[in-house]
């Protein structure tokens, strides 16, 4: 078995492919989440890059002056950044599902710093988002990654990554399907949630006497878990759906580029 790091060529190629495993796992939300330590995200790309460099077709050319080589550079930073973003635009749609049914439920004043974004998010988006992780996992969703990217540079080889109209225009369009997710995700429980205010609003206009806020917070919340725990069963067939149409919408967009 041969080592495929024995001539100069075979080095300039793993460069090449390392730059591109490496930007994507650094860029990834879940390889590339802030608690793991770069050391190990470096080690994980090396070995990946280890691994593919044997199916990658050899460049016919390789840069020779320090422009050429920076725009290559930039090139395959560039598709990484784009798989990664179009992977985190799946995982984002999860996480505003999660933010609509928070400020429904009255969460929005108990927000939590997400160690994702740095930002604050609600404890229900929270929890959605690493209930879908659990799932990405549990289905081999990292395998769907590892194949894109093998597949990627046999779709797009090195040095070869060009930006083209159409392939905006899926990702502008996979953009917009965000909102979508999330409304078709949160909508069963927000239906809930606004005939619960309605009749709590009717309450307050027949009945002053009764303080609805100190009804209307504790009963939003009961009920929001409650649906949550109800329809958290019927949500996980969704989810891994769309788990998977993540991966063939990475395969699809690499096939364009």
């Amino acid at each position: 078995m041969q080592i495929p790091l024995e001539t100069l060529e075979q080095l300039q190629a793993f460069f090449w492919v390392f730059i591109r495993v490496g930007a994507l796992v650094f860029m990834l939300p879940l390889f590339g989440a802030k608690g793991i330590p770069s050391l190990w995200k470096a080690g994980f790309s090396f070995l990946l890059a280890i691994i593919i460099v044997p199916l990658v077709p050899m460049p016919q050319t390789f840069p020779e002056s320090d422009l050429e080589l920076l725009l290559g550079v930039c090139s395959e930073i560039l598709i990484s950044f784009l798989l990664a973003i179009l992977a985190k635009l799946f995982l984002t749609s999860v996480q505003l599902a999660g933010q609509f049914l928070g400020f429904q439920m009255g969460f929005n004043v108990a927000s939590v710093m997400d160690p994702q974004t740095g930002g604050q998010s609600t404890v229900i988006s929270q929890f959605l988002y690493m209930f879908t992780i659990l799932l990405f996992f549990s289905i081999n969703g990292h395998h769907l990654f590892i194949r894109a990217l093998a597949e990627s540079f046999q779709a797009v080889p090195p040095l070869s990554f060009r930006l083209s109209p159409s392939l905006m225009k899926v990702v502008v369009k996979i953009s917009g399907e965000m909102f979508l997710i999330a409304i078709k995700m949160a909508a069963p429980i927000l239906v809930a949630l606004f005939l619960s205010n309605l009749c709590l609003g009717i309450v307050a206009r027949t009945v002053p006497q009764i303080n609805i806020l100190m009804i209307g917070f504790p009963l939003n919340i009961a009920l929001g878990l409650i649906l949550l725990g109800v329809t958290l069963t019927n949500l996980s067939p969704f989810l891994v759906g769309l788990i998977r149409r993540m991966g063939s919408v990475l395969l699809g967009v690499l096939r364009i580029a």
